[in-house]
């Protein structure tokens, strides 16, 4: 009879060496296929741990917007004025502010401003004189800059947004 002496160590190490060679199965390391490694499971298929029940898309969906324009025009003359917000073509805005102010009486409309998915706000001082329009991406920033821009005891007569759409 042989007696082999082995001690707990060698005993570790034999089976480590012994697991480690058998066909132990794992997330595919970055950069290595699948394919030539048989240990190696993708993390889209069932029986890996990092499995989610399905592929995920090969890409994000886009988000697709429609842009929005509106347009102001006033009789300077008679103070009588036309807006339109929210309108999808930016020839149309202009257009149907310049009617609406003639429809509301006014004889020598001009078209003052024009924005593009955005807010406005039109200022004038409480006394009379120039007005002033401005534009920005919401209603409470443009009326502040309109204000400052209108200077001292102006208020503001128009505010409105033409923000785009989202279509998808």
């Amino acid at each position: 009879m042989i007696k082999v002496r082995v001690s707990l160590k060698e005993i570790c190490i034999a089976a480590f060496v012994l697991f480690a060679s058998s066909s132990a199965w794992g997330q595919c390391a970055p950069g290595i296929p699948s394919a030539g490694n048989p240990g190696c499971i993708p993390p889209d298929q069932a029986n890996s741990p990092y499995y989610q029940g399905q592929s995920a898309p090969a890409y994000a969906p886009r988000i697709k917007w429609a842009d929005k324009w509106g347009a102001i025009a006033v009789d300077e003359a008679t103070g009588t004025a036309g807006t339109v917000s929210a309108s999808a073509d930016k020839g149309k805005a202009e257009g149907q502010a310049l009617a609406r102010c003639a429809e509301n009486g006014g004889k020598g409309c001009k078209l003052i401003f024009t924005y593009h998915n955005q807010c406005v706000a039109v200022t004038q001082a409480i006394k009379g004189g120039g007005m002033f329009a401005v534009s920005a991406p919401d209603e409470p920033t443009a009326s502040r800059l309109a204000l400052e821009d209108c200077g001292k005891d102006c208020h503001v007569l128009y505010s409105r947004c033409s923000l785009p759409e989202r279509i998808e």
